[in-house]
């Protein structure tokens, strides 16, 4: 254990000691993997220094964050490009997914924090960055062969480029769409294949991602009303991972789910609109809410998820370490959300 000065912290190391303030409120808890945007947060609370452990180094995790923000930023220049009349940037995507896959492939969890960030300016580009990574847990744990695994990656990253070709007005109306309007966004399938068939070093599988994405299990899907197995496969897997991410978003129709909610609806919707069997993996596959974030109980107490993964996530361990209101919390506390029905998450800080 070693003290380091505030200024002298850096992204991956580990605390050693809690970080709490001078009215008792926990702000960081031992063993927490100091990120970039906590650093900054701690300088807010004018906290002089810290313990961390004494092997701490800058870890992957850096690196991770890093290859979302590069792939947000591609997909977002591929999606503004096509918008243009250019065509898609392939070695990029290309060049970007294989280093996602290669983390996932490592560490299906890496990702599973970076997750669900919200920018309504953004919400397109960041939605299928999120789908893409579901989708690339889902189909590892399939034990998907490699170039089926690639495929699945470049089109659930790509499965909404056909919106390039719906109007910007409709695409970004803040209010319910019209049945019309509700039309012609659903055309979105259709011009997504139309450009990635037509697109040089995709092939035919990639681009049925793009078409079949919201074909429903029970035939009740669009465009074409397919069923079953007359899905393919990884248009199967990243209709339950598009549903999955586009819940936890707010829309001016709908507040959004919190992510138990939403993992509670794709099961509830298994065997009707999703797969059942690939449904089964999704849900044991992610961390529904992932280890360290921080969250509001409907008791007010603010708490930090404990390490968990598959079903459990859905209603975790955490640990208290604050209160939003009412004396502080001394000695963090463990709860079992599984064993405690009383206690439900309702918010997340951070």
């Amino acid at each position: 254990m070693k003290k380091v000065a505030v200024d002298d912290l850096k992204p991956g190391m580990k605390l050693a000691k809690d970080i709490i303030l001078d009215d008792g409120r926990f702000l960081l808890l031992k063993g927490f993997t100091l990120k970039k945007r906590f650093l900054e947060k701690i300088r807010l609370y004018n906290i002089p220094y810290v313990y961390v452990e004494d092997d701490s180094e800058e870890t992957e995790y850096v690196s991770e964050e890093k290859i979302y923000s590069e792939t947000f930023h591609t997909i977002k220049n591929i999606m503004q490009a096509v918008r243009e009349g250019s065509d898609i940037d392939v070695d990029s995507v290309k060049k970007t997914i294989c280093q996602i896959i290669c983390r996932i492939i490592n560490n299906d969890s890496v990702f599973m924090n970076l997750t669900g960030i919200r920018d309504i300016d953004n919400y397109t580009y960041l939605h299928s960055v999120d789908v893409c990574i579901y989708s690339i847990i889902a189909g590892k744990n399939m034990n998907l062969p490699m170039e089926l695994l690639n495929n699945l990656a470049l089109g659930a990253i790509l499965h909404d480029i056909g919106k390039c070709k719906v109007p910007l007005e409709i695409l970004n109306k803040p209010a319910r769409l019209t049945d019309s309007e509700y039309e012609i966004v659903k055309k979105h399938s259709e011009y997504g294949y139309e450009i990635l068939t037509k697109t040089s070093g995709l092939n035919e599988e990639i681009a049925k991602i793009a078409l079949n994405h919201h074909e429903h299990w029970n035939g009740n899907g669009y465009p074409r009303g397919l069923k079953g197995e007359e899905i393919d496969l990884l248009s199967r897997i990243v209709a339950i991972a598009d549903v999955y991410d586009a819940l936890t978003a707010n829309r001016v129709y709908r507040k959004r789910f919190m992510p138990h909610e939403a993992a509670e609806y794709i099961i509830a919707n298994s065997g009707t609109q999703f797969d059942p069997q690939i449904v089964n993996v999704f849900i044991q596959s992610i961390s529904v809410y992932p280890p360290d974030i921080i969250v509001m109980l409907n008791t007010g107490e603010i708490a930090r998820v404990l390490e968990t993964k598959g079903p459990p996530s859905i209603r975790p361990k955490v640990m208290v370490i604050t209160r939003k209101e009412g004396p502080p919390v001394f000695e963090p506390y463990e709860v079992d959300l599984s064993k405690n029905p009383e206690y439900n998450i309702v918010d997340i800080i951070s």
